[in-house]
C-alpha cells in the first residue's frame, strides 16, 4: 500500500467485489450513505466503530425484531412503506420529517407487547434504567469475585499507560495545550483532556461491549482526590461504571455504532463512575441517566476515520454525562424509560435492540472480566496480524524490504473489512494518527521491519521512513472464512449479542455480508451466563514471500492480551509492562497492586505519581524517547502466563463457598487439548479418531448441562438428582456431532463448563454434604450405579478424575494416526 492507496472503492483488499446488503422481504433494497457505509464496515467492541462488514444493515431499520410479519428480517412497524424504514428513520428514498415522531420498531413493539425478552414489563413495569440504577448504586466491591477485582486493577493500570502514551505523542501534546493537563484542579476539565489523550492512539483496552475505560476509569480517577476516595471506593466506582456502561452498550450492539464510535458508552460510564463515587441515590442515578440518554452523540465517519476529530468521541459524551449528574443532584429530571421507549435510545441506536443485555445476570455475569488488553496502539482488528509480524521479525534478519515479494495477511471479515475501508483513504507519512491506526499495511510493515509497533511509530520521524511505505505497498489482505467463524463463535466482539438476538441475527448479518452470515455458528449456542472464560478470537495469519522463493509464516488464533477463555492471560503482567514501557512510575504500579488497601491520601499520591510529568514538558513515550523494544518484548512474553490461577469467589467470602480452582484447571486442560488442531482443521472429513474426539466433546458438553441443572437444585435447597442417561444417549450425541463442527463443540464445552463452575462458585461450602440421587448408565444404556452421593464428592470426581480422563483421551487421539 502506498500513501495514495490503490484499491478501487467497492472492492476489498483482495480485489473481490464485496457482498452488498441482501434484499430483505418486504423492504426496499438497502443502500448506504458514505457515512453509514464506513461506520458499518469497521468496528465492533474493539474496533474503531461499527464492525467492519458486520454492522447494522445499510439502511437503518431494514431488519426488524420479533413479531415481524413473515419472520425475521421483514419490515413490521405499523405504516412502514417503501420509502421509510421500520424504525421511523429515513429509508433509502425518503427524507426525514423533522415534525413527525418516529414510529416504534418491530422489535420494540413486540417486546413491549409480550414482555418475553426481558423488557421492564417482566419486572412489574420498572424501567431498565431504574433497575440498573437500583443495583449499581448499591454495588459493593465485596460482591465481586477476586478475579473481577484483579481485572479492575489491570484495567486501571493499562489505561494509565494509554494516558501516558497519548500525552507523550505530539497529538497528545496538542490536546494538553488546548484542554489542559489531567492533573488540573477542576475534575470536569481534567477528565475532558484525559479522555482525549487515552483515545487518541487507539491504545485503549476493550470489553465485550465497549471501549469502557475513557469514562469508567477516567472519571473516578479524576474525581478521586476531590471526593477523598480510598482504594476500595475507587475500585467500586470503576466496577459500577464498567457494569453499567457495558450493559447499555451491549443492548445497542447490533446497530450502527460499536467500538470507539459508540459514544453512548460514556454517557453511562460518566454518570455511573461519578455517582457511585459520590454514593448518590438510585433516584439521582435514574434521572441523570435519563437526561444523558435523551441527548446521545452520533459519530460521523467523515471525521472519525481520517482526522483528529476522533479525539472528541469519548470526551463529549463524558461531559454530557457529568452535566446530567450536576442537574440530577439538584432536582432536574430525565425519563427513566428512555432506553426502551418507542421514541427512545434503543429505537434510534439499535437495528436489533437487545434490552435483555442491560439486565441479564446482575451480580453474576461480570462484563468487567471480558476485557482484552492491547500491547500495540491501533485497532484490535489489526492486533493479531501485528503480533504475527513481530514474531516473524527475527526470521527476517538480513532481509531488506526489497527482498520481500509480498506479505499476505489472512484474517476474519473484521480484519478484511477494516483494511477495505482504510484503503479508501489516502494514507501516507502525513496522514492523521487515526488514519495510521487503521492502516493494516503500515502497521504490519512496521512490525516486520522493527519487531514492534510503538506510539513513536505513529509520529515523525519514524512514520516518514520510506522503507516502511515501500513494504506496506506489498501488503495485501485476504478474508479467511475459518477466522471469521472462529471470531463469531467467541464472546466478543459480536458473539454474545448474536446469540442473544437468536434467529433474528442471521437476517441482520446476511443483509450486510453473505460471507459473514455463512460463517455464523449453529443455533444451538445460547447466550453465555458466566463470563469467567470469555473469548475474543480475532486471529490472523501472516505469510511473507521472499523473492528467493522462501515463505515465512506465523499464525495466531487471537491477539496477545485478548480474552482467551479457560487458558486465561496474565493481564496483570501485561498491564504493568505497558504502564512501565510508557514511562510510568514503578511505585504507582505497586500501589495499584494493593489498591483495595489504600487510604484516601495514598490514592491521591497514586494519581499524582501515575500521571506525573503530563502537566509540564512531555515525558513518556514521545518521539524523542521511544518506548524500548525490550519492554515490548516483555509484554509479548507475559501473554503466555495465566492470570486466572486465583480461584473464584467473592473477596472476603472465599471460605464460605465451594472451591473451584481444581475444576477450572481441569477444564482449561480439556479445552487446550480440544483446540490443539489447526484453525482450518477439516472436521467434516475427520477419521475415526477425530469422530471419537467429537463424541467426547459432545458427551462432556451434555454432561455439564446436566450437572449445571443439579447445581441449581443444590444451590436452591431443592431435592437434587443427577441422571447421566441423556449425556450417554448415542442418538443425542450423534445428532449433536453431525449437526455442528468441532469448533462449536468446543464452544459448547466452554460455555456449559463456565455455567457449571459459576454455579459451584456461588454454592455455600456447607452444601457439599447435600445428598444427590444419582443414576449412572454406560454406553449401551445399562445401569452402572444408583444411589445417593454427596454433592461435594460429585464435584471432586468431575475435577480430579472425569475431566482429566477426557483430556488424556483427546491428547491420545491427537497423537494417533487417523483412520480413513
Amino acid at each position: 500500500m502506498s500513501g495514495s492507496g490503490t484499491t478501487p472503492l467497492g472492492q476489498d483488499a483482495s480485489g473481490a467485489l464485496p457482498h452488498g446488503p441482501a434484499k430483505v422481504q418486504g423492504a426496499a433494497p438497502a443502500t448506504r450513505s458514505e457515512d453509514r457505509a464506513e461506520a458499518d464496515e469497521v468496528g465492533g467492541p474493539d474496533g474503531p466503530g461499527a464492525p467492519d462488514a458486520i454492522s447494522g444493515p445499510g439502511t437503518p431499520g431494514v431488519i426488524s425484531g420479533p413479531g415481524a410479519v413473515g419472520g425475521p428480517g421483514v419490515i413490521s412497524a405499523p405504516g412502514a412503506t417503501a420509502g421509510s424504514s421500520a424504525t421511523g428513520r429515513p429509508g433509502p428514498t425518503s427524507e426525514p420529517d423533522p415534525t413527525s415522531e418516529p414510529g416504534p420498531t418491530g422489535a420494540i413493539s413486540a417486546i413491549s407487547a409480550t414482555g418475553t425478552t426481558g423488557l421492564p414489563s417482566a419486572a412489574g413495569g420498572v424501567g431498565i434504567i431504574r433497575q440498573l440504577a437500583d443495583w449499581a448504586s448499591r454495588l459493593d466491591l465485596d460482591e465481586a469475585p477476586e478475579r473481577v477485582v484483579a481485572h479492575l486493577k489491570s484495567q486501571i493500570l493499562s489505561q494509565l499507560g494509554a494516558a501516558r502514551a497519548g500525552y507523550g505523542h505530539p497529538l497528545g501534546q496538542r490536546i494538553r495545550q488546548a484542554y489542559g493537563s489531567p492533573l488540573q484542579d477542576d475534575p470536569k476539565h481534567a477528565v475532558h483532556s484525559l479522555s482525549m489523550a487515552t483515545v487518541c492512539l487507539d491504545f485503549d483496552d476493550t470489553a465485550y461491549a465497549g471501549h469502557l475505560s475513557h469514562s469508567t476509569v477516567n472519571v473516578p480517577l479524576t474525581y478521586a482526590s476531590s471526593l477523598g476516595l480510598d482504594g476500595p471506593g475507587l475500585l467500586t466506582s470503576v466496577l459500577a461504571a464498567n457494569e453499567s456502561a457495558a450493559r447499555v452498550t451491549a443492548a445497542a450492539t447490533l446497530g450502527p455504532f460499536r467500538g470507539q464510535t459508540a459514544g453512548h458508552t460514556h454517557l453511562a460510564g460518566a454518570v455511573a463512575g461519578r455517582l457511585r463515587a459520590e454514593n448518590a441515590s438510585a433516584d439521582t442515578w435514574t434521572h441523570a441517566l435519563g437526561m444523558a440518554f435523551s441527548v446521545p452523540t452520533w459519530s460521523l465517519s467523515r471525521g472519525f476515520f481520517s482526522t483528529d476529530a476522533k479525539v472528541l468521541v469519548a470526551a463529549v459524551p463524558v461531559q454530557i454525562g457529568l452535566s446530567a449528574c450536576d442537574g440530577a443532584r439538584f432536582g432536574l429530571t430525565g425519563p427513566e424509560d428512555v432506553l426502551e421507549h418507542p421514541q427512545g435510545f434503543l429505537h434510534r441506536f439499535a437495528d436489533i435492540p437487545l434490552p435483555e443485555e442491560a439486565l441479564a445476570g446482575l451480580g453474576t455475569l461480570w462484563h468487567t472480566e471480558t476485557f482484552s488488553y492491547k500491547i500495540h496502539p491501533g485497532s484490535a482488528y489489526t492486533s493479531a496480524a501485528v503480533d504475527c509480524a513481530v514474531e516473524l521479525h527475527s526470521e527476517l534478519a538480513g532481509v531488506g524490504p526489497g527482498d520481500i515479494a509480498e506479505v499476505v495477511v489472512e484474517g476474519s471479515i473484521f480484519t478484511a473489512g477494516l483494511d477495505r475501508i482504510a484503503r479508501q483513504h489516502r494514507i501516507g507519512p502525513d496522514s492523521s494518527v487515526a488514519a495510521l491506526n487503521f492502516s493494516l499495511p503500515y502497521n504490519v510493515a512496521t512490525a516486520l521491519l522493527t519487531g514492534s509497533l510503538l506510539p513513536a511509530d505513529l509520529a515523525h520521524p519514524a512514520v516518514a521512513r520510506p522503507d516502511r511505505w515501500e513494504l506496506a505497498a506489498r501488503v495485501r489482505t485476504q478474508h479467511d472464512p475459518a477466522f471469521s467463524r472462529h471470531a463469531l463463535l467467541a464472546t466478543a466482539p459480536l458473539g454474545q449479542a448474536l446469540r442473544r438476538a437468536g434467529e433474528r441475527a442471521e437476517a441482520w448479518v446476511r443483509a450486510i455480508d453473505a460471507r459473514a452470515a455463512d460463517a455464523l455458528p449453529a443455533a444451538r449456542l445460547e447466550p453465555e451466563t458466566d463470563f469467567r472464560w470469555a473469548t475474543k478470537n480475532l486471529g490472523a495469519r501472516v505469510t511473507v514471500r521472499l523473492r528467493d522463493g522462501r515463505e515465512l509464516r506465523a499464525e495466531r488464533r487471537g491477539a496477545v492480551g485478548a480474552a482467551s477463555g479457560a487458558e486465561g492471560i496474565d493481564h496483570a503482567g501485561l498491564a504493568r509492562a505497558k504502564f512501565l514501557a510508557c514511562g510510568g512510575d514503578p511505585e504507582a504500579a505497586e500501589l495499584i497492586l494493593r489498591l483495595e488497601e489504600l487510604s484516601p491520601e495514598e490514592v491521591r499520591r497514586l494519581v499524582r505519581l501515575a500521571l506525573a510529568g503530563l502537566d509540564g514538558p512531555a515525558e513518556g513515550p514521545s518521539t524523542d524517547r521511544p518506548v524500548s523494544t525490550a519492554a515490548q518484548s516483555t509484554l509479548a512474553a507475559q501473554s503466555a502466563r495465566s492470570a486466572q490461577a486465583t480461584p473464584v469467589t467473592a473477596a472476603g467470602r472465599k471460605d464460605t463457598v465451594m472451591e473451584t480452582a481444581v475444576l477450572e484447571e481441569a477444564y482449561a486442560a480439556l479445552i487446550t487439548a480440544a483446540t490443539a488442531a489447526p484453525l482450518d482443521h477439516p472436521a467434516s472429513s475427520a477419521g475415526l479418531g477425530e469422530r471419537d474426539a467429537d463424541w467426547t466433546l459432545a458427551h462432556v458438553a451434555l454432561s455439564d448441562r446436566l450437572l449445571a441443572s443439579t447445581a441449581r437444585q443444590v444451590l436452591s435447597g431443592e431435592a437434587a438428582g443427577l441422571d447421566n442417561g441423556p449425556a450417554m444417549d448415542p442418538k443425542a450425541i450423534e445428532e449433536l456431532t453431525s449437526s455442528v463442527g468441532r469448533d462449536v463443540l468446543v464452544e459448547l464445552v466452554r460455555r456449559n463448563a463456565a455455567e457449571f463452575v459459576g454455579l459451584i462458585a456461588q454454592t455455600p461450602h456447607n452444601r457439599q454434604a447435600t445428598p444427590v440421587t444419582v443414576r449412572l448408565v454406560g454406553d449401551e444404556g445399562e445401569e452402572l450405579f444408583s444411589g445417593a452421593v454427596p454433592w461435594g464428592e460429585i464435584v471432586r470426581l468431575r475435577a480430579e478424575e472425569h475431566i482429566p480422563a477426557h483430556s488424556s483421551r483427546l491428547r491420545r487421539i491427537a497423537r494417533a494416526p487417523q483412520e480413513s
